[in-house]
Protein backbone atom coordinates (compact mmCIF):
# COMPACT_ATOMS: atom_id res chain seq x y z
CA UNK A 1 0.00 0.00 0.00
CA UNK A 2 1.36 3.45 -0.80
CA UNK A 3 1.31 7.02 0.28
CA UNK A 4 -1.38 9.72 0.03
CA UNK A 5 -2.38 13.42 0.86
CA UNK A 6 -4.80 16.33 0.12
CA UNK A 7 -6.11 20.02 0.26
CA UNK A 8 -8.18 22.63 -1.74
CA UNK A 9 -8.07 26.41 -2.24
CA UNK A 10 -11.39 28.02 -3.00
CA UNK A 11 -11.81 31.84 -3.13
CA UNK A 12 -14.48 34.17 -4.34
CA UNK A 13 -14.85 37.92 -4.85
CA UNK A 14 -17.45 39.70 -2.75
CA UNK A 15 -19.07 42.94 -3.92
CA UNK A 16 -20.80 45.30 -1.50
CA UNK A 17 -23.42 47.26 -3.40
CA UNK A 18 -21.73 48.88 -6.43
CA UNK A 19 -18.24 48.86 -4.88
CA UNK A 20 -16.04 47.17 -7.48
CA UNK A 21 -12.93 47.43 -5.29
CA UNK A 22 -14.16 45.34 -2.39
CA UNK A 23 -11.52 42.90 -1.05
CA UNK A 24 -11.48 39.24 -2.04
CA UNK A 25 -13.04 37.09 0.64
CA UNK A 26 -11.50 33.68 1.20
CA UNK A 27 -13.74 30.70 1.90
CA UNK A 28 -12.69 28.64 4.89
CA UNK A 29 -14.28 25.21 5.16
CA UNK A 30 -15.51 23.77 8.41
CA UNK A 31 -13.47 21.02 10.04
CA UNK A 32 -15.88 18.39 11.32
CA UNK A 33 -15.22 15.95 14.11
CA UNK A 34 -15.05 12.22 13.43
CA UNK A 35 -15.23 9.43 16.02
CA UNK A 36 -12.29 7.15 16.74
CA UNK A 37 -12.61 4.22 19.13
CA UNK A 38 -10.07 1.97 17.36
CA UNK A 39 -6.62 3.14 18.49
CA UNK A 40 -4.94 5.53 20.90
CA UNK A 41 -1.61 6.96 22.02
CA UNK A 42 1.17 4.45 22.65
CA UNK A 43 -0.07 1.72 20.32
CA UNK A 44 2.73 -0.31 18.66
CA UNK A 45 2.28 -2.99 16.01
CA UNK A 46 5.06 -5.15 14.55
CA UNK A 47 4.84 -7.17 11.34
CA UNK A 48 7.01 -9.79 9.66
CA UNK A 49 7.18 -9.44 5.89
CA UNK A 50 7.59 -12.46 3.59
CA UNK A 51 8.54 -12.34 -0.10
CA UNK A 52 7.43 -15.75 -1.34
CA UNK A 53 9.25 -18.30 0.86
CA UNK A 54 11.82 -15.74 2.03
CA UNK A 55 11.66 -13.98 5.39
CA UNK A 56 12.02 -10.53 3.86
CA UNK A 57 11.88 -7.91 6.60
CA UNK A 58 10.04 -6.19 9.41
CA UNK A 59 7.57 -3.30 9.55
CA UNK A 60 6.59 -1.18 12.55
CA UNK A 61 3.51 1.02 13.13
CA UNK A 62 3.84 3.31 16.15
CA UNK A 63 1.66 6.03 17.66
CA UNK A 64 3.49 8.44 19.99
CA UNK A 65 2.61 8.29 23.66
CA UNK A 66 1.09 11.77 23.76
CA UNK A 67 -0.51 14.34 21.42
CA UNK A 68 1.70 16.48 19.17
CA UNK A 69 0.74 20.01 18.13
CA UNK A 70 0.57 20.27 14.33
CA UNK A 71 -0.07 23.91 13.52
CA UNK A 72 -2.75 24.75 16.07
CA UNK A 73 -4.18 21.24 16.17
CA UNK A 74 -3.76 18.33 18.57
CA UNK A 75 -2.62 15.33 16.56
CA UNK A 76 -1.59 11.69 16.73
CA UNK A 77 2.03 11.47 15.59
CA UNK A 78 2.18 8.17 13.72
CA UNK A 79 5.40 6.64 12.43
CA UNK A 80 5.68 3.68 10.07
CA UNK A 81 9.02 2.27 9.06
CA UNK A 82 10.11 -0.89 7.33
CA UNK A 83 13.41 -2.56 6.54
CA UNK A 84 14.50 -5.62 4.62
CA UNK A 85 16.53 -8.35 6.32
CA UNK A 86 18.61 -11.38 5.44
CA UNK A 87 19.02 -12.44 1.82
CA UNK A 88 16.36 -9.97 0.64
CA UNK A 89 18.38 -7.14 2.20
CA UNK A 90 21.40 -8.25 0.16
CA UNK A 91 19.46 -8.47 -3.10
CA UNK A 92 17.00 -5.60 -2.68
CA UNK A 93 17.62 -3.29 0.26
CA UNK A 94 14.49 -1.56 1.60
CA UNK A 95 14.51 1.34 4.07
CA UNK A 96 11.13 3.09 4.12
CA UNK A 97 9.94 5.70 6.61
CA UNK A 98 6.57 7.46 6.76
CA UNK A 99 5.11 9.89 9.28
CA UNK A 100 1.72 11.52 9.59
CA UNK A 101 0.14 13.98 12.01
CA UNK A 102 -3.50 12.95 12.30
CA UNK A 103 -6.01 15.29 13.95
CA UNK A 104 -7.26 13.79 17.21
CA UNK A 105 -10.82 15.06 16.78
CA UNK A 106 -11.30 15.26 13.01
CA UNK A 107 -9.22 12.23 11.89
CA UNK A 108 -7.59 14.11 9.00
CA UNK A 109 -3.85 14.68 8.44
CA UNK A 110 -2.13 18.05 8.80
CA UNK A 111 1.37 17.01 7.80
CA UNK A 112 3.02 13.94 6.33
CA UNK A 113 6.49 12.88 5.26
CA UNK A 114 8.00 9.97 3.37
CA UNK A 115 11.53 8.70 2.80
CA UNK A 116 11.71 5.70 0.50
CA UNK A 117 14.68 3.59 -0.49
CA UNK A 118 13.86 0.40 -2.38
CA UNK A 119 16.76 -1.13 -4.27
CA UNK A 120 18.16 1.63 -6.47
CA UNK A 121 14.97 3.72 -6.19
CA UNK A 122 14.77 6.61 -3.74
CA UNK A 123 12.05 9.19 -3.12
CA UNK A 124 11.05 11.67 -0.46
CA UNK A 125 8.28 14.19 0.12
CA UNK A 126 6.93 16.59 2.73
CA UNK A 127 3.23 17.46 2.58
CA UNK A 128 1.21 20.12 4.38
CA UNK A 129 -2.57 19.75 4.35
CA UNK A 130 -4.70 22.86 4.71
CA UNK A 131 -8.18 21.37 5.07
CA UNK A 132 -9.80 24.73 5.76
CA UNK A 133 -8.75 25.87 2.29
CA UNK A 134 -8.73 22.36 0.83
CA UNK A 135 -5.26 22.44 -0.62
CA UNK A 136 -2.16 20.25 -0.22
CA UNK A 137 1.33 21.64 -0.60
CA UNK A 138 4.25 19.31 -1.21
CA UNK A 139 7.70 19.37 -2.76
CA UNK A 140 6.00 18.57 -6.06
CA UNK A 141 3.74 21.61 -5.91
CA UNK A 142 0.28 22.66 -4.71
CA UNK A 143 -2.95 20.80 -5.43
CA UNK A 144 -6.63 21.31 -4.67
CA UNK A 145 -8.00 18.41 -2.67
CA UNK A 146 -11.48 17.14 -1.79
CA UNK A 147 -12.80 17.27 1.74
CA UNK A 148 -11.24 14.78 4.17
CA UNK A 149 -8.28 13.84 1.99
CA UNK A 150 -5.66 11.56 3.54
CA UNK A 151 -2.08 10.52 3.04
CA UNK A 152 -1.22 6.82 2.80
CA UNK A 153 -0.65 6.24 6.51
CA UNK A 154 -3.51 8.38 7.81
CA UNK A 155 -5.84 6.52 5.42
CA UNK A 156 -4.97 3.22 7.13
CA UNK A 157 -5.71 4.59 10.59
CA UNK A 158 -8.84 6.41 9.44
CA UNK A 159 -10.12 3.17 7.89
CA UNK A 160 -9.70 1.45 11.24
CA UNK A 161 -12.13 3.99 12.75
CA UNK A 162 -14.90 3.10 10.27
CA UNK A 163 -17.88 1.18 11.62
CA UNK A 164 -18.04 -2.21 9.85
CA UNK A 165 -20.11 -4.07 12.42
CA UNK A 166 -23.10 -4.36 10.12
CA UNK A 167 -21.20 -4.36 6.82
CA UNK A 168 -22.44 -6.68 4.09
CA UNK A 169 -20.23 -8.50 1.56
CA UNK A 170 -19.47 -6.21 -1.36
CA UNK A 171 -20.07 -2.99 0.59
CA UNK A 172 -17.56 -0.23 -0.22
CA UNK A 173 -15.95 2.26 2.16
CA UNK A 174 -14.33 5.10 0.14
CA UNK A 175 -11.30 7.10 1.26
CA UNK A 176 -9.72 9.90 -0.78
CA UNK A 177 -5.94 10.13 -0.57
CA UNK A 178 -3.12 12.30 -1.88
CA UNK A 179 -0.03 10.71 -3.43
CA UNK A 180 2.78 12.30 -5.47
CA UNK A 181 0.74 15.49 -6.06
CA UNK A 182 -2.35 13.62 -7.29
CA UNK A 183 -5.70 12.78 -5.72
CA UNK A 184 -6.90 9.16 -5.73
CA UNK A 185 -10.09 7.41 -4.71
CA UNK A 186 -9.24 4.49 -2.45
CA UNK A 187 -11.99 2.01 -1.57
CA UNK A 188 -12.11 -0.71 1.05
CA UNK A 189 -14.36 -3.53 -0.14
CA UNK A 190 -15.81 -5.68 2.66
CA UNK A 191 -15.57 -9.40 1.80
CA UNK A 192 -16.74 -11.19 4.94
CA UNK A 193 -15.60 -12.78 8.21
CA UNK A 194 -12.99 -15.51 8.73
CA UNK A 195 -10.70 -17.00 11.35
CA UNK A 196 -6.96 -16.66 10.69
CA UNK A 197 -3.80 -17.63 12.54
CA UNK A 198 -0.64 -15.49 12.73
CA UNK A 199 2.40 -15.63 15.02
CA UNK A 200 0.42 -13.38 17.38
CA UNK A 201 -2.40 -15.95 17.74
CA UNK A 202 -5.68 -17.08 16.17
CA UNK A 203 -8.31 -14.40 15.63
CA UNK A 204 -11.80 -13.75 14.36
CA UNK A 205 -11.20 -11.38 11.48
CA UNK A 206 -12.88 -9.02 9.04
CA UNK A 207 -11.69 -9.63 5.50
CA UNK A 208 -11.45 -6.56 3.27
CA UNK A 209 -9.98 -5.87 -0.15
CA UNK A 210 -8.46 -2.41 -0.64
CA UNK A 211 -8.91 -1.41 -4.27
CA UNK A 212 -5.60 0.13 -5.28
CA UNK A 213 -3.83 1.83 -8.18
CA UNK A 214 -3.17 -0.49 -11.09
CA UNK A 215 0.11 -0.65 -12.95
CA UNK A 216 2.53 0.91 -10.47
CA UNK A 217 3.16 -2.15 -8.30
CA UNK A 218 0.12 -4.37 -8.23
CA UNK A 219 -1.21 -6.55 -11.03
CA UNK A 220 -4.78 -5.30 -10.74
CA UNK A 221 -6.99 -3.05 -8.65
CA UNK A 222 -7.89 -5.86 -6.21
CA UNK A 223 -4.42 -7.34 -5.72
CA UNK A 224 -4.37 -6.85 -1.92
CA UNK A 225 -6.34 -8.76 0.68
CA UNK A 226 -6.37 -7.50 4.25
CA UNK A 227 -7.58 -9.10 7.48
CA UNK A 228 -8.26 -7.01 10.62
CA UNK A 229 -9.42 -8.04 14.08
CA UNK A 230 -13.19 -8.39 14.38
CA UNK A 231 -13.45 -6.09 17.41
CA UNK A 232 -13.27 -2.37 18.18
CA UNK A 233 -9.51 -2.19 17.61
CA UNK A 234 -9.60 -3.40 13.99
CA UNK A 235 -5.89 -4.19 14.18
CA UNK A 236 -4.49 -5.26 10.80
CA UNK A 237 -3.54 -8.93 11.17
CA UNK A 238 -2.36 -9.84 7.69
CA UNK A 239 -1.87 -8.16 4.32
CA UNK A 240 -1.35 -10.40 1.32
CA UNK A 241 -0.84 -9.49 -2.32
CA UNK A 242 0.46 -10.51 -5.70
CA UNK A 243 2.99 -8.00 -7.02
CA UNK A 244 5.00 -7.83 -10.23
CA UNK A 245 7.98 -9.53 -8.64
CA UNK A 246 6.00 -12.31 -6.93
CA UNK A 247 3.91 -12.57 -3.78
CA UNK A 248 4.12 -10.62 -0.54
CA UNK A 249 2.65 -11.28 2.89
CA UNK A 250 2.90 -9.26 6.11
CA UNK A 251 1.77 -10.90 9.37
CA UNK A 252 1.27 -9.36 12.80
CA UNK A 253 3.82 -10.76 15.26
CA UNK A 254 3.53 -8.38 18.22
CA UNK A 255 1.18 -5.69 19.57
CA UNK A 256 1.22 -3.27 22.52
CA UNK A 257 -0.91 -0.45 23.88
CA UNK A 258 -4.24 -1.35 22.26
CA UNK A 259 -7.16 0.91 23.05
CA UNK A 260 -9.73 -1.85 23.67
CA UNK A 261 -9.78 -5.46 24.87
CA UNK A 262 -8.74 -7.84 22.09
CA UNK A 263 -12.01 -9.78 22.14
CA UNK A 264 -11.43 -11.26 18.69
CA UNK A 265 -8.50 -13.37 19.90
CA UNK A 266 -9.43 -17.05 20.08
CA UNK A 267 -6.12 -18.62 21.19
CA UNK A 268 -2.35 -18.09 21.35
Amino acid sequence: MRNILLLIVFVFTSFAGSNQNAPVKETLYEIKSAPNTAFTFGEKLTYRVHYGVLNGGDCYFEVDNKPIVAGEHSAYHIKVYGKSTGLVDVMFKVRDEFETYLDVDAMIPWRATKKVREGGYTDSDFIIFDHQRRVAISRRGKLDIPANTHDLISAIYYARSLDMRNAKPGELFPVTFFLDNKNYEFRFKFIGREEITTDAGTFKALKVMPQVIEGRIFKDSEAITLWVTDDENKVPLRAQSDIWVGSLKADLIEYKGLRNPLTSRISD
